[in-house]
């Protein structure tokens, strides 16, 4: 069940996640692949799913009861597509692939959410951040954060870069991806940091 903040929206942070960077950084993006995901909480299993990855896309295998009903099957593909770096490599992206709100959304987002019956980006279940109503739990974040809305995104590093402003030089424009690029590696290698002491405390 996922929590909500304090307005009433439900939090990205209280619902099951996959994060589409930390699936690459364990090699688990790779075609041919079977295995199960799980979250847990307090030490205890909350929720598992299979996943089985094909070519430009996972397949997500789970059951799921809404409102106290009966278990229904669910099988859902996600796209994945690749951008380079900057700084060579390439980095995966899932693309949202639900409807919401009566149309296609189609994003390009690094978490999909199950906040619901299928996985989907925070936009389309209109999730809230539980960090949003205190102040940013790292500086990196909040700088890159600010760059992205600077060229017009929503400021949101889960979603791909913002494409250049018009009248922007592209020296500036690409100073500015770069450095964002930069506070982006840090903030993830300091969350995932957090995430690990987390672990370890509830187990």
């Amino acid at each position: 069940m996922a929590r909500y903040a304090g307005w009433g929206r439900k939090t990205c942070e209280s619902c099951h996640a996959l994060d589409v960077r930390r699936l690459y950084r364990k090699g688990l993006l790779s075609v041919g692949q079977y295995y199960s995901w799980q979250w847990t909480c307090n030490g205890e299993l909350d929720g598992d799913i299979r996943i089985r990855t094909e070519t430009d896309r996972m397949v997500l295998t789970y059951c799921i009861r809404q409102r106290g009903g009966e278990w229904e099957p669910v099988e859902q593909r996600v796209p994945i597509v690749w951008t380079p770096c900057r700084f060579g490599g390439r980095r995966p992206w899932f693309i949202c692939s639900v409807y919401a709100d009566g149309r296609y959304c189609g994003r390009r987002v690094a978490r999909v959410y199950g906040a619901g019956k299928l996985f989907a980006c925070r936009h389309c279940y209109h999730l809230a951040y539980a960090s949003g109503q205190v102040s940013p739990p790292y500086r990196e974040m909040e700088q890159a954060q600010k760059i992205r809305m600077r060229l017009g995104g929503s400021g949101s590093i889960d979603e791909a870069f913002p494409d250049k402003p018009k009248g922007m030089h592209w020296s500036t424009y690409n100073r500015l991806e770069a450095r964002a690029e930069q506070l982006e590696r840090r903030a993830d290698a300091m969350m995932a940091v957090h995430l690990q002491g987390l672990e370890d405390r509830y187990r």
